[in-house]
């Protein structure tokens, strides 16, 4: 006789100390449910249970761990690199590549422009302003340059 199957799938177990060792290395849990052969979706339904979740964040604090005290190491030992790292990171403000200088500076575009009218005679322009007027003291901008144009290319006579 035959014994009879349990109905439904089998259950998935997952080795601990595995997911802890992958997740030290670096792996993505995508990476680490694809060493394990399970789906993605797996893991993150399966990662409520507290020590599947302990396993992934132990695996990466004590790779973590590894490479920074190595890194440490290696700066005391004078390996430039190691300590220009170290240093850049653990007190970037004193220790960075370049300074961010930030400024604020504030355009007036009608004083530009009413500048240039001062500096360029005949070039003017009609400005609307924010409160909805118009400044109408002088012909067009345009008006006076078509007619600098036109003027520049007649021919002139000159004297020898």
């Amino acid at each position: 006789m035959q014994k009879k199957k349990k109905p439904g799938r089998k259950p998935i177990v997952l080795d601990h100390k595995e997911i802890q060792r992958l997740a030290g290395m670096g792996l993505s849990e995508r990476q680490i449910a694809s060493a394990l052969g399970i789906s993605n979706s797996t893991l993150t339904r399966k990662k409520h249970i507290e020590q599947i979740e302990h396993s992934l964040k132990k695996g990466r604090a004590q790779a973590l761990a590894a490479v920074s005290s190595k890194l440490y190491e290696n700066a005391l030992e004078g390996k430039e690199t190691s300590a220009i790292f170290y240093l850049k990171n653990r007190d970037p403000d004193n220790w960075k590549d370049r300074n961010i200088v930030e400024t604020n500076h504030t355009i007036n575009l009608g004083e530009i422009i009413n500048s240039a009218r001062e500096r360029i005679p005949g070039a003017t322009q009609k400005i609307k302003r924010l409160d909805g007027q118009e400044d109408t003291s002088k012909s067009s901008f345009l008006e006076s340059k078509d007619s600098d144009v036109s003027a520049s290319n007649s021919p002139t006579k000159t004297e020898t």
